[in-house]
């Protein structure tokens, strides 16, 4: 049986709908937003690749992925490097955050309505931590998709 945990370390990051959250062991880091190089033939998903510390990362859109559609998903203000959770055969990558993230301590007695994102294919969960909505990111599913397209 899993111990769960008093309280996790998270981040609750602006996106352009509803925040993520995210926890801090997932973050690698959070920097200004990139000079990307665009790669030709990828989905609009991919918004191309950065260079972050020597290292070429494909830099995704949450929004993009979840409704290909989606315009106002092009940039980002700031990328947030994912230290990747095991399904993706790099370490890291990026994915376009529009603002600065909060600090905040997540117990699990305070997380309410937890609804799942059946139809999202890139965000799991909705839920309210701290009276605030946030959503819950599938970070495995966005390395499957990134395993899909890049070499």
């Amino acid at each position: 049986m899993t111990d769960i945990p008093e309280q996790i370390a998270s981040l609750l990051i602006p996106m352009q709908g509803r925040p993520l959250l995210v926890p801090n062991a997932a973050v690698a880091e959070i920097v200004n937003w990139p000079e990307l190089e665009q790669i030709d033939g990828t989905p609009s998903w991919l918004l191309g690749m950065a260079d972050w510390r020597g290292v070429q990362l494909p830099v995704v859109s949450l929004e993009r992925l979840n409704d290909p559609s989606n315009d106002d998903a092009e940039d980002g203000q700031r990328l947030l490097v994912i230290n990747a959770q095991g399904h993706y055969k790099a370490p890291f990558y990026g994915v376009a955050v529009q603002g600065i993230p909060r600090l905040i301590r997540v117990f699990p007695e305070e997380i309410g309505e937890q609804q799942e994102l059946v139809e999202d294919k890139v965000f799991d969960m909705l839920v309210m931590v701290s009276g605030e909505r946030a959503i819950i990111p599938d970070l495995p599913a966005v390395e499957d998709f990134l395993n899909q397209i890049t070499r």
